[in-house]
């Protein structure tokens, strides 16, 4: 596992789906992102036995309210067409659960990628805005298939909730569900493992992404990967 000091350019289509125009933070706020950071991962904690060959870095920008696996199967985040629209990130269902894991302005996070196996990772901490979780799983439930158009593309969307057990890593709360998405007529899938978490006011979300489906081995890397991040979340303290 390789790491590399301050912010850098993600070159690969998932990362550069994941971020906008930069959020950093004003004086006004420097303490709580400082307050944040202490319960966000770093390099530092993803093992080599598992975590070989990743890049881990803060990012320069806050992950926009995107699923990336979709984006990494149309091949762009710019003018995706959401069918029901409800799903998209400017929808009902979609605007109430990014909403949710978004949490306030304040934020501190870090992002991952393998060049060798194309999966990739972001997480954030915010202050928390809202006590339920119930709009993730709504979500997830409400959009369990729809589609995604962009240039005469279509994106299949299926989601399927993870049965997880907060308690398990130290949270209050936590959602879990799997995003696969298959490009028609193609062989193209995508899939995103995405986790809400909370956790003494503070909000965690985190998106892992891999080639294909979320099964035999990179469920290992995957749950790894969601055990490290929300631990952390839960067990530092401001």
């Amino acid at each position: 596992m390789s790491t590399r000091p301050g912010p850098r350019t993600i070159t690969t289509v998932t990362l550069l789906a994941l971020t906008v125009a930069s959020c950093s933070s004003t004086d006004s706020d420097t303490g709580t992102v400082e307050d944040l950071r202490g319960n966000t991962v770093s390099a530092l904690d993803f093992p080599r036995t598992v975590f070989d060959g990743w890049e881990i870095t803060d990012p320069a920008e806050r992950p926009v309210a995107v699923i990336p696996a979709i984006v990494a199967a149309a091949g762009t985040s710019d003018g995706l067409v959401y069918s029901p629209a409800e799903c998209g990130p400017d929808g009902d269902r979609g605007a109430a659960l990014w909403a949710t894991a978004r949490g306030g302005d304040s934020w501190a996070g870090q992002v991952g990628e393998n060049p060798g196996t194309e999966q990739s990772f972001s997480t954030t901490v915010a202050a928390t805005t809202d006590n339920s979780l119930n709009t993730v799983t709504d979500f997830a439930q409400a959009c369990s298939q729809y589609t995604v158009t962009v240039g005469g593309k279509t994106v299949e969307v299926v989601t399927e909730v993870n049965n997880e057990e907060p308690l398990k890593y130290g949270l209050s709360d936590a959602r879990l569900f799997t995003t696969t998405a298959t490009l028609s007529g193609s062989e193209s899938v995508h899939s995103t493992l995405t986790g809400v978490g909370h956790s003494a006011g503070r909000v965690l979300i985190g998106q892992f992404t891999s080639p294909g489906r979320i099964d035999g081995p990179t469920i290992n890397v995957a749950g790894n990967w969601w055990n490290i991040v929300a631990t952390k979340a839960s067990s530092a303290t401001n």
